[in-house]
């Protein structure tokens, strides 16, 4: 498939449905998609003009049902019916860490499979990718899913190389599969399967009639590190309860392994296997995460900030937190403050 310069038949494109799938995105993507072209045409001249895409919800059955947060959904085809998308979009499945999604979608996955084999290039958000990681779609390729999704395709799926930090990832040949990340990002998703399939100046024009921008810096300012405890390991424990209040002293992680009366390297192997993390990268993530409550909730100067988290340094804090949420605290505050949300803009 190449840009359309002229649309002599509709761009068919299915979004697959499921009773874990939550609404914003599912309809957020059909709702886009659907409009291109037409959308732009009523609000310039008046009048729409005829549909460059063919949109379908597709769903085990025909029944209407309702997805999270109680969204009704009425599929348009079954999985049987719909063998002729040139394009399948997958939004979010709620997926966890003891179930897989074989186990609650196996025929969707095959169907996805099947369809895919038979030339459909393949679109998710957010986490989406985890049914092609499940069936082996993505090995020894990029991946990209809602950042909340690492743990998962780590230990999960081992072979697929997950890149949290991306807003839009690739894979298979000539890029037939694209990913995006967290759950807003199927904006991203959407524009550019227009401007990839339809073309740039359709991706622009619905990008201004539905005043969203692509986001090329990805999801790092909003990820928020998983506190995970290992219930078997309580030395680590009792050390993770201890830091949650303690993180701001200084040398805090070597009162950490005084604490476990451990020796370091011991320490150090048992703390990344209960967590997941290094000792430094779990005090690092912990001060972050702290400031970034700060920095949404007053007025504190940025070196105040850095201080009440640990950082006597406030360049380094800087610089540190830069590196972790691609902005610097600055910019942080101003994206996110609570009082941002309550202002006009």
């Amino acid at each position: 498939m190449t840009t359309r310069d002229f649309i002599a038949e509709p761009l068919r494109i299915d979004i697959l449905a499921a009773e874990s799938c939550r609404g914003a995105i599912l309809y957020g993507i059909y709702d886009l998609l659907t409009s291109v072209g037409s959308a732009w045409s009523y609000l310039t001249e008046g009048a729409p003009t005829p549909p460059m895409t063919r949109v379908r919800i597709v769903a085990r059955a025909k029944e209407p049902f309702r997805c999270i947060s109680r969204v009704p959904v009425a599929p348009d085809a079954t999985l049987e019916e719909a063998d002729d998308a040139e394009i399948i979009c997958l939004p979010n499945f709620r997926i966890g860490m003891m179930t897989s999604p074989k186990e609650v979608l196996g025929p969707e996955i095959d169907w996805i499979v099947k369809r895919h084999s038979a030339g459909a290039r393949l679109a998710t958000a957010c986490s989406g990718s985890a049914l092609l990681a499940d069936a082996g779609l993505l090995d020894d390729q990029e991946a990209t899913a809602h950042w909340s999704m690492a743990e998962v395709f780590e230990k999960r799926y081992p072979r697929v190389a997950f890149c949290p930090d991306r807003t839009l990832t690739f894979a298979g040949e000539g890029d037939c599969i694209v990913m995006s990340g967290g759950m807003a990002s199927w904006q991203d998703l959407a524009l550019y399967l227009i401007a990839r399939y339809i073309g740039p100046e359709h991706a622009a024009k619905s990008a201004r009639f539905y005043c969203v921008d692509p986001k090329p810096d990805g999801q790092r300012h909003y990820a928020a590190p998983k506190r995970r405890s290992q219930s078997d390991d309580a030395v680590i424990q009792e050390c993770q309860t201890w830091l949650a209040d303690a993180y701001g002293k200084r040398d805090a992680v070597a009162r950490m392994i005084s604490r476990s009366g451990l020796p370091r390297r011991t320490f150090d192997r048992r703390f990344r296997a209960a967590t997941g993390y290094s000792p430094k990268d779990y005090v690092q993530s912990l001060r972050v995460e702290e400031a970034k409550q700060f920095l949404e909730m007053d007025d504190h100067s940025v070196e105040a900030v850095s201080e009440a988290v640990g950082y006597s340094d406030s360049r380094a804090f800087r610089r540190l937190f830069k590196k972790m949420t691609g902005l610097s605290p600055a910019e942080y505050r101003r994206r996110f403050s609570s009082r941002g949300f309550l202002s006009a803009r």
